[in-house]
């Protein structure tokens, strides 16, 4: 099976951008995958830098900063693999010259036929694109089977999980989540959406620190699985 595993940047984050810490228990959630599995990784840069912050600076700018972050998340995560014994590659959507290659899908797909896991940085190389989005792109182009999303949240609910009576979900539709997402719950854009009702993928989506077993989430035991 081939597996996408997106993990949020915030996760990463501890007492440093990066924590130590949150990169072994993603070192643990992909050892628990890689042998059974082709395994590539998509990783956010909300670590770095979240959004198009509140600074007097250009949007695409700012765009460009988040693709930056994500592209430092991907190379830390590539290395950090390789130092605990686990043969890994690190692409990204733009070439960082003597740091990073640019992506190339037979490189990639040898990659994974010699059981190396993968990683991206870079988004999809421009502005206006979330790595939600970079995330399900790189599934249909890579054939994956299914796509596991490390969040900072425990799963989907039936509304705002801030609002009074808020169920978490098990399972849920493309066409309900689609009626449940809104302005004030805003888990995926819309262009991850639209591209989820066109290639029809399983998602699932669990919280990162509090998932012990990837397992787990499988299973239906933890997060939600969004089915098409």
């Amino acid at each position: 099976m081939r597996i996408i595993l997106k993990i949020s940047g915030e996760y990463l984050k501890g007492d440093n951008n990066i924590s130590n810490s949150r990169l072994e228990k993603v070192l643990n959630n992909i050892k628990e995958l890689k042998d059974d599995n082709e395994l590539l990784i998509v990783v956010g840069g909300g670590n770095f830098w979240r959004g198009r912050n509140d600074l007097d600076i250009d949007d695409n700018v700012s765009d460009y900063l988040g693709m930056l972050g994500t592209s430092m998340n991907a190379l830390a995560i590539s290395s950090y693999l390789n130092n605990k014994g686990i043969d890994s590659t690190c692409y990204n959507s733009f070439l960082i010259e003597n740091i990073i290659s640019k992506e190339d899908f037979d490189k990639v797909l040898a990659d994974l036929n010699n059981k190396k896991i993968v990683v991206f940085g870079g988004g999809l190389g421009y502005g206006g694109i979330t790595t939600d989005m970079t995330t399900i792109t790189l599934a249909e182009r890579y054939n994956s089977d299914l796509i596991l999303m490390a969040k900072n949240i425990d799963g989907i609910y039936d509304k705002d999980p801030k609002e009074d009576g808020a169920q978490k979900l098990n399972t849920v539709t493309v066409e309900r989540l689609c009626q449940i997402l809104n302005n004030n719950y805003t888990l995926f854009d819309k262009a991850f959406i639209d591209k989820l009702k066109e290639y029809k993928i399983e998602v699932y989506v669990y919280h990162a620190e509090k998932v012990e077993s990837i397992k787990e989430v499988i299973d239906g035991k933890s997060g939600t699985k969004i089915t098409c």
